[in-house]
């Protein structure tokens, strides 16, 4: 089978060796075009031909690479901190399960969500919204700089360090003055958070929407009131990464959300921070635009 390896050779401290990960396709029988993302023009290794796609990283690799696979169905090798979209779609670490499997494995949908601002319109794989959220996404920006942080040891210390993190902005955050528009119901408060989820985990493996299923053709909203704050921050507080404990959070399973404001506010689009959109903001959702390989780890 002829498959394309989209590696990004940075993710995790460069743990993935891409020479090694390519031999382990070929000696699996497949005929592999390797490109890595740190390359321009790496989508040059997707074409028809292309019978299945790799992709080797992180959620920034996979939001990054997954849009440009509508067609090809693909499976992920997680190489990154969280992992959050791998572990929601049940994909393995194990190169050579992934590769005995890419054949026969089970081909499965997977929802693509969209937010519309004017004429313009991005793709989301795991969530999108406004609130402590994309406050946490500006904080991890400056994180490069922190020595101390680049040297943590574990991607639990790492997330650990995020939980804390966002913790400390929950505290202190001013709320947004929102008009929600949840398809067909009216939605007025102000609010700290604001997350439209396709996938039930979000930043360092919060399992911010339990019931989250990426290939139903629905959206999850959660949203927390600034009245609320307590709620969130006690429920933050019990949370360790991973840890799979309902948020018991307001929430709607919706397929479009509208959302207005009257002033700018940071949005995220996955782990995008946009700081310069106007509302209104269209959130909607491609149903199965894209597929993956079900993998068999038994």
């Amino acid at each position: 089978m002829k498959i394309a390896l989209i590696h990004n050779p940075n993710a995790f401290r460069g743990e993935a060796d891409g020479t090694v990960l390519r031999r382990v396709f070929e000696r699996a029988g497949h005929d592999v075009a390797y490109a890595s993302t740190e390359e321009p023009n790496w989508r040059h290794v997707i074409s028809p031909e292309i019978a299945r796609a790799v992709i080797v990283g992180g959620d920034g690799t996979v939001q990054s690479v997954a849009p440009s696979l509508k067609g090809t169905p693909f499976g992920i090798l997680p190489f990154g901190t969280a992992n959050n979209i791998a572990q929601c779609l049940h994909q393995t670490p194990d190169p050579e399960l992934l590769a005995s499997q890419l054949d026969q494995a089970e081909i499965l949908p997977l929802d693509l969500g969209t937010v519309t601002h004017g004429s313009g319109t991005q793709t989301f794989l795991e969530a999108t919204g406004a609130g402590v959220f994309a406050e946490l996404i500006r904080t991890m920006q400056k994180w490069p700089k922190n020595v101390e942080l680049e040297q943590a040891e574990s991607r639990k210390e790492k997330m650990a360090h995020a939980l804390r993190q966002l913790q400390t902005i929950t505290r202190g955050y001013q709320g947004m003055e929102l008009e929600l528009k949840v398809d067909d119901i009216a939605i007025r408060g102000r609010f700290i958070l604001l997350a439209v989820m396709n996938t039930e985990l979000i930043g360092p493996k919060l399992h911010l929407a339990p019931e989250a299923d990426p290939s139903d053709g629905f959206l999850d909203l959660v949203f927390i009131r600034e009245e609320h704050r307590t709620d969130l921050l006690q429920w933050l507080e019990c949370q360790l990464p991973g840890q799979k404990h309902a948020a018991q959070l307001e929430n709607r399973r919706c397929r479009r959300v509208e959302a207005c404001a009257g002033n700018i506010a940071p949005v995220h689009i996955d782990s995008e921070l946009v700081e310069s959109w106007n509302f209104p903001l269209m959130v909607g959702l491609e149903p199965a635009a894209l597929q993956y390989i079900g993998v068999n780890r038994t």
